[in-house]
């Protein structure tokens, strides 16, 4: 049994997960990834309430998640080691104040307006929230639990979507005062200790952006745009499987919540299958669901794949951040791939709005299908060079070796 006080300092410089943090990851990485999960409902309501056409709000929609992506960028360098709780708050106040500003005004230019000054509050809180994973003991437990708490929560705001009506000034409202509910609680977000400090008791974690997370970044944002070329699509999707609109609404909802069982599901693969291995054979599902949604007009096809595809996209999400988290301890190389992330949901709106109507079902899943299989070999690469990472802080396969501790 590990002594008191060596446990203390092996982990010194890093946060435990204690119900105070958990509540913080709550305040700004769960609210924070609510306006990205609610993506299709403001796209509905913008197009019946702004009488515009699916294209245009598919273009607002993109410009929200590219103005987070911007902040995310900029305020990366100053939550790497900077008091992440206050700086995240920043972020909240311009994420309520942007959605209840476009709730208030409800013109085309309010609207988008206020969802650009969200979205770059959306970005800082992000950053902070990303960042601050790294920064626990254990950042693939703190990954996985921050990935169950936001399926749940997604789940139950799109379970009453249909409640709203489609109205889009309800909705905003909703991600507004969520912002403020966040102010409430992001005190304990954790931010790291002293470079000597964690260079001194957690020598296995690197400290710096490498090569290898460049290219994780890069892969990561191919798939997220094929993903949500699908997920921004799914009215359309289902239309032409002949569902109504009712019905496409619990069966979005229902694949939230299969982000729940995929998050619950991953540790388990991590742990007996490894990270590499297992992310490949998660993608791989993942984009045969795709390409029966994107194809199929047989209703019960059609459900089927919506549920597998939300299973494993939350256990891709859940193995892909947890290891963009271990490899760097400050958390920039998770910032940068979460920022990427972001990217590929920002185009994915756009490209899935233009292409939709313009070619075969057939050609938009072979336009899909491609990058995500491309995502999943590169991934599997990638996941088995940063093996080296993994030694104590995730329940992987074991690794001796690590990295030699920085030099003066």
């Amino acid at each position: 049994m590990t002594h008191p006080s060596t446990q203390a300092t092996a982990t010194a410089g890093l946060s435990a997960l204690t119900p105070r943090v958990v509540l913080a990851f709550v305040g700004t990485l769960v609210i924070a990834f609510m306006a990205a999960n609610l993506v299709p409902v403001l796209i509905a309501g913008m197009v019946t309430h702004l009488d515009i056409d699916i294209s245009t709000a598919g273009l607002l929609a993109t410009c929200m998640s590219l103005a987070s992506v911007f902040a995310m960028l900029i305020t990366n360098g100053f939550v790497a080691r900077g008091n992440r709780a206050a700086i995240s708050r920043v972020g909240l106040v311009l994420l309520a104040g942007g959605y209840l500003l476009a709730a208030a005004l409800m013109n085309l230019a309010g609207v988008a307006t206020g969802l650009i000054i969200g979205g770059v509050g959306i970005g800082i809180v992000l950053a902070c929230g990303t960042a601050a994973q790294s920064s626990t003991v254990n950042p693939d437990r703190t990954v996985t639990t921050v990935m169950i708490i936001n399926r749940i929560g997604a789940t139950s705001l799109l379970a009453i979507a249909p409640l709203f009506q489609g109205d889009l000034r309800a909705v905003l409202i909703t991600i507004g005062c969520l912002g403020v509910l966040g102010l409430v609680v992001a005190g304990a977000l954790p931010s790291l200790g002293t470079k000597e400090l964690v260079t001194k008791t957690v020598p296995t974690r690197l400290q710096t952006i490498t090569t290898l997370g460049i290219v994780l970044a890069v892969a990561t944002g191919l798939w997220s745009v094929t993903e949500d070329m699908v997920y921004s699509m799914t009215s359309v999707l289902a239309d032409r499987a002949g569902i109504a609109p009712n019905v496409a609404g619990w069966l979005l909802s229902g694949k939230v919540f299969g982000g729940l069982i995929g998050a619950l599901l991953a540790p388990v693969a991590l742990k007996r299958l490894g990270r590499s291995t297992s992310l490949l054979i998660i993608v791989v599902v993942s984009t045969a669901a795709k390409f029966a949604m994107i194809t199929s007009t047989d209703p019960v096809v059609y459900g089927l794949a919506i549920s597998t595809w939300g299973v494993m996209y939350g256990a891709v999400l859940v193995l892909l951040l947890g290891l963009a988290a271990v490899m760097d301890v400050t958390g920039r190389t998770a910032v940068v791939v979460m920022s990427v992330y972001l990217t590929g949901i920002a185009l994915g709106p756009l490209l899935g709005g233009q292409l939709i109507g313009a070619v075969t079902p057939l050609i938009y899943a072979v336009i899909v299908t491609v990058p995500s299989i491309t995502f999943g070999l590169v991934l599997f690469k990638i996941a088995r060079a940063s093996r080296k990472f993994e030694d104590g802080n995730t329940t992987a396969i074991a690794v001796t070796t690590g990295v030699e501790p920085a030099r003066r």
